[in-house]
């Protein structure tokens, strides 16, 4: 069981093939590029967040993204306040009903500066990215699990002894990816506030 606990963790760190970057690569992070986007042009990054738009020009595709963090494995995590948005170039035609707003991507690319353009009614600059590879993550939902247990002692009857009973495990695995809410925010990516808590795992 450990040593499959083990390989389950070192599987659940390596980033998808299409995000693979070389080895010892420098990767600029989102505040590095807000602040100086044309002195970081050409720099490699690995970013993640949630799609916020989708525009299909004649050549490419351009995400507007809300930035988050991402997991060991690449996946972006929405637990953390978003840091702002950023645009991606993809060469070639992304369907808007496949790539759509809400959905979790991760995005590996080099920087290409910055443009102007509005959240709302409000003007904002986007750190802008040419994308060298990009994972759309699936959506996660809840799964109800039955399963048979076994033990020794009164449970559930009244008599000691070996004895198997059913048990039922509700199992939430939940996307941070929904409850996207687009707004005006001075430099900072609205916040993800819909979204119901987390329930309680019982057994």
């Amino acid at each position: 069981m450990l040593v499959t606990f083990v390989l389950a963790i070192a599987g659940c760190s390596t980033l998808p093939k299409d995000l693979q970057v070389a080895e010892g690569a420098k990767l600029l992070n989102y505040q590095e590029v807000a602040a100086q986007p044309q002195q970081s042009s050409g720099g490699q990054v690995l970013w993640g967040g949630v799609i916020a738009d989708v525009k299909n020009k004649a050549d490419a595709t351009v995400l507007e993204m809300v930035h988050y963090p991402i997991r060991s494995y690449g996946r972006p995590t929405t637990d953390d306040e978003s840091v702002g948005r950023f645009r991606v170039y993809v060469d070639g035609f992304l369907d808007p009903m496949v790539y759509k707003p809400g959905r979790s991507l991760t995005v590996s690319g080099a920087v290409t500066g910055s443009e102007e353009g509005q959240v709302g009614e409000y003007k904002y600059q986007f750190p802008t990215l040419k994308a060298n590879g990009y994972h759309l993550w699936k959506d996660v939902q809840e799964v109800e699990v039955s399963t048979m247990g076994y033990g020794y002692g009164p449970y559930p009857y009244n008599w000691w002894g070996w004895h198997m009973w059913p048990y039922h495990e509700r199992v939430i695995i939940r996307s941070k990816s929904k409850g996207y809410v687009d707004g005006p925010l001075p430099n900072r990516a609205p916040q993800s506030s819909n979204s119901p808590a987390p329930k309680k795992v019982t057994r």
